[in-house]
């Protein structure tokens, strides 16, 4: 009787193209697998910066009716800064003390500019910057929030911390407050001139301090002029950010 070894096919030894293959394979898998893994990171990003934009546009167009609001209101001061000079250029008896006095009254307030700055602050606060895949547009978007918080900023400051306070200090001096409060109620005001006609005259024996006033007024006018002005050049930024927007991201 001949016994007959059959051969364990499953113990064959292995020769160098098996390794490759299954090596191979192996870094196929995990080549695609990290493909993948970043496609889908890829996309999340995008849906990010897509969401960004959309609501950046929304801060922009706010900021631009802000713009076109504040622009119209110092332009309106600049008028009744012109018509407290020449009234008070005038003799006292020449005098319109109403139109005086609620032009004056005008000046007393600070219309401070509303920045939408929401998408902005959450772009720097986690370095979210780095979504905006367009750099050209991740730098517009850098030097507009610049120009809002450094030169709209700081001529506010000045107006508000330095202008106001001596402006406010000289008009004390020469006009009576007691009806500032309804200076804009026609009403109200008519009957307070005719019961007291002399609450709305310019102090006497204060032409020196009046003399100073009317300078003020002027520099008041000068700073004013010079707020509207970069007013008008950051609702052109605005508004050509919100045109680079539309056209980088084909949004409606």
């Amino acid at each position: 009787m001949e016994v007959h070894h059959h051969p364990h096919h499953g113990h064959e030894k292995k020769i160098w193209k098996n390794y490759f293959w299954e090596f191979f394979m192996l870094f196929l898998a995990v080549f695609c697998g990290s493909l993948a893994e970043l496609q889908v990171e890829h996309y999340i990003e995008h849906t990010r910066e897509k969401k960004y934009v959309a609501t950046l546009l929304e801060d922009l167009v706010n900021d631009t009716l802000d713009f076109k609001n504040d622009i119209n209101y110092w332009n309106n001061i600049i008028n009744n800064a012109d018509t407290v000079r020449l009234e008070i250029e005038k003799p006292s008896a020449a005098r319109n003390h109403r139109l005086l006095y609620q032009s004056l009254v005008s000046l007393n307030y600070n219309n401070t500019f509303l920045y939408h700055d929401r998408t902005i602050q959450q772009l720097k606060s986690a370095g979210n910057f780095r979504l905006i895949s367009n750099n050209a547009v991740a730098d517009s978007i850098v030097a507009y929030d610049a120009w809002v918080q450094s030169t709209i900023n700081h001529i506010e400051m000045t107006f508000s911390n330095v202008l106001l306070p001596e402006f406010q200090a000289m008009r004390n001096q020469l006009f009576n407050s007691k009806f500032y409060d309804i200076a804009t109620n026609d009403t109200l005001l008519s009957a307070a001139i005719q019961k007291e006609p002399a609450v709305f005259m310019v102090r006497q024996g204060k032409e020196e301090v009046l003399f100073q006033f009317y300078n003020k007024v002027n520099d008041y006018k000068w700073l004013t002029n010079t707020r509207v002005r970069i007013l008008k050049r950051q609702l052109r930024r605005a508004r050509n950010l919100i045109a680079m927007l539309h056209k980088e991201y084909h949004l409606k």
